[in-house]
C-alpha cells in the first residue's frame, strides 16, 4: 500500500519538473528572441543615427521655418480680419445711420416726388394749353383775316359816314350861328324900335328871307343824320346775333352784335355755334374788379375774359339760350355742366341768375346760386353774413357763399362741389359758353318761362325810354339825334379799331 500511494507523487512531481523544464525553454527562446529583436533594433537606431539624422534635423528645421512663417503669416491675417472686423462695425454703423436718415427722408422725398408730379402735369397741361391756344390762334387769325377784310369794306363805309358825319355838324354849327346871328337881330331890333325907321321894313325881310333856307338846311340835316343812322344800323343787323349766326368750320374770334345792342363785340366762337362768355386757364387776367368792370366785361377774347353781364342779358334776353360749363382740374380730369335754359336778368335786376334743367357729370352745383344777383368787390348783394365776393376775390352770383366759382383767384377760388362724391373739384381751367336753342324747341318751351323771371318787366322798362327819346327827337331832330348818331358811330369806329 505504500509503495502504491509513493508512485503518485512521484509522478505528479515528475510532471510538476517537466513542466517548469518546458517553460524554462519557452522563457529562454523569447529572450533569445528579445535579445535577436534588441540587436535589430540597436543596429536599426545605430543606421538611424549616423545615416538619416542630419536629413531629418534638417527638414525638421524647414518644417519649424515654414510653421513660423504660417504663424507669422496667421497672425497678421488675424490682425488684418481684426482691422477689417472693426472697419465692418464702422460701416455697419455707417449704413444703420444711413438707413435711419433715409427713413426720415423718405417721407420728404415722397413729398417731393409728388410735388414735381404735380408740377409736371401742371406743365403737361399748359403745354397742351399753350398748343391748343396756338391751334386756336393759328384759327383765329384765318378767321380775323377774313373779319379784317370785312371791316375794311366797312371802315370805307364808315370814313364815308365820318365825312358826312363832319360836313353835317359843319352844317349844324353853320345853322346855329344863323339862328344866333338871327336872335341878336331881333333882340337888336325889339330893343330899339325908334331907331333907323326907314329900317324897320327891311329888317322883318331878312328873317322872312333867310328863315326858308334855315328851314331846308335843318330838314336836309335831318334827312342826312337819319340817312346815316339807318346805314349805321343796317351795318349793325348785318352781323351775326350770336355764335350760333355764324357759319364756320373751325373755332375763332368773331364780331358779333347781341340782340338789342346798338354796338359790336368781338368774341370766340366753337365751330358748333357756342358763345364764349367765359374763360380762365393762366390766372393772366384779374378778376378781382368792380361791378361795373363786370357789367360791361373785361380781358382779351383770345385769352382769359368776362364778357360782361349787359352782354350776357342781351344774350340770353329772348329766355331761349342753355348754358355749357366746361372745366378741367388738376389731375387733368374733364367736368361738364349743361343747363338747357339759361337766362341773366337786366342792369335793374342786378343781373339775377335763371338756370333750369341740368345735365353732366359734374353735379348741378350752380342751383346753388339759382335766383341770385350778381355780386362784386364793391357791391355785396349776396345773402351771407361776409362779402364773399372780397373773401374769394372775383364777381359771382353768390348766396351762402357758393357751391360753384370759376371767377374768384386763381390757384386759390376757382371751385366746383361734386355732390356725387362730395368733394370739391380743384378748376384748373375752365370755359363757359351759351347757345341758343333751335327754334322749335323755343316755342315748345315757350309755356314754361314761367318758371323764370319774365322779361316783359326789363322791356316795358326799355319801352317809356324809347318812347321818350321819340318824342323828344320829334321835338328837337337836330338837337337829339346827332348826339345818338355820333355815339353810335364813334362806338362801332372804336370797335372796328379794335
Amino acid at each position: 500500500m505504500k509503495t502504491f500511494s509513493q508512485r503518485p507523487k512521484q509522478t505528479g512531481l515528475e510532471s510538476t519538473a517537466d513542466h517548469k523544464r518546458r517553460h524554462c525553454r519557452f522563457q529562454s527562446e523569447q529572450i533569445h528572441q528579445l535579445q535577436l529583436a534588441q540587436r535589430n533594433l540597436r543596429r536599426q537606431v545605430n543606421g538611424l543615427r549616423f545615416h538619416h539624422i542630419d536629413e531629418r534635423v534638417r527638414s525638421i528645421e524647414v518644417e519649424q521655418h515654414r510653421i513660423a512663417n504660417a504663424n507669422f503669416n496667421l497672425s497678421s491675417q488675424i490682425a488684418s480680419l481684426d482691422k477689417l472686423h472693426t472697419s465692418m462695425l464702422e460701416l455697419l454703423e455707417d449704413v444703420e445711420g444711413l438707413q435711419t436718415k433715409m427713413d426720415k427722408s423718405i417721407p420728404e422725398l415722397r413729398h417731393e416726388i409728388s410735388k414735381l408730379e404735380f408740377a409736371n402735369a401742371q406743365i403737361t397741361s399748359e403745354q397742351s394749353l399753350i398748343r391748343e391756344e396756338g391751334t386756336n390762334a393759328a384759327r383765329s387769325l384765318q378767321a380775323m383775316a377774313v373779319s379784317v377784310s370785312v371791316l375794311q369794306e366797312e371802315r370805307e363805309g364808315m370814313r364815308k359816314l365820318s365825312a358826312n358825319v363832319d360836313q353835317l355838324r359843319t352844317n349844324v354849327d353853320r345853322l346855329q350861328s344863323l339862328v344866333n346871328d338871327e336872335m341878336k337881330n331881333k333882340l337888336t331890333h325889339l330893343n330899339k324900335p325908334h331907331k333907323r325907321p326907314h329900317h324897320q321894313n327891311l329888317q322883318p325881310q331878312t328873317p322872312q328871307d333867310d328863315s326858308p333856307i334855315d328851314s331846308v338846311l335843318a330838314e336836309t340835316l335831318v334827312s342826312e343824320l337819319e340817312n346815316v343812322e339807318t346805314q349805321y344800323e343796317a351795318i349793325i343787323n348785318k352781323l351775326p346775333h350770336d355764335c350760333s349766326e355764324v357759319h364756320t368750320q373751325t373755332d375763332g374770334l368773331h364780331l358779333i352784335a347781341p340782340a338789342g345792342q346798338r354796338h359790336p363785340l368781338m368774341t370766340h366762337c366753337t365751330a358748333d355755334g357756342w358763345t364764349t362768355v367765359q374763360r380762365r386757364f393762366d390766372g393772366s387776367a384779374d378778376f378781382n374788379r368792380s361791378w361795373a368792370d363786370y357789367a360791361q366785361g373785361f380781358g382779351a377774347p383770345g385769352g382769359e375774359f368776362w364778357i360782361g353781364n349787359e352782354q350776357l342779358h342781351h344774350l340770353t334776353l329772348d329766355n331761349c339760350s342753355r348754358l355749357q360749363v366746361q372745366m378741367q382740374d388738376i389731375y387733368d380730369n374733364v367736368w361738364v355742366a349743361e343747363y338747357k335754359r339759361f337766362y341773366i336778368s337786366s342792369r335793374a335786376d342786378g343781373y339775377r341768375l335763371h338756370i333750369a334743367e341740368y345735365s353732366g357729370n359734374a353735379s348741378d352745383a350752380l342751383n346753388y346760386q339759382q335766383g341770385m344777383q350778381f355780386s362784386a368787390i364793391d357791391d355785396d348783394r349776396d345773402i351771407s353774413q361776409t362779402h364773399c365776393a372780397a373773401n374769394y376775390e372775383g364777381g359771382w352770383w353768390f348766396s351762402h357763399c357758393q357751391h360753384a366759382n370759376l371767377n374768384g383767384r386763381y390757384n386759390l377760388g376757382l371751385t366746383w362741389f361734386d355732390a356725387a362724391r362730395n368733394e370739391w373739384i380743384a378748376v384748373k381751367s375752365s370755359r363757359m359758353l351759351v347757345k341758343r336753342l333751335p327754334a322749335v324747341e323755343c316755342q315748345a318751351n315757350a309755356s314754361a318761362s314761367g318758371a323764370f323771371v319774365s322779361v316783359s318787366g326789363s322791356a316795358a322798362d326799355a319801352a317809356p325810354s324809347s318812347g321818350a327819346t321819340t318824342t323828344t327827337a320829334t321835338a328837337a331832330p337836330a338837337t337829339v339825334t346827332t348826339p345818338k348818331t355820333n355815339n353810335s358811330v364813334v362806338q362801332f369806329v372804336a370797335a372796328g379799331q379794335a
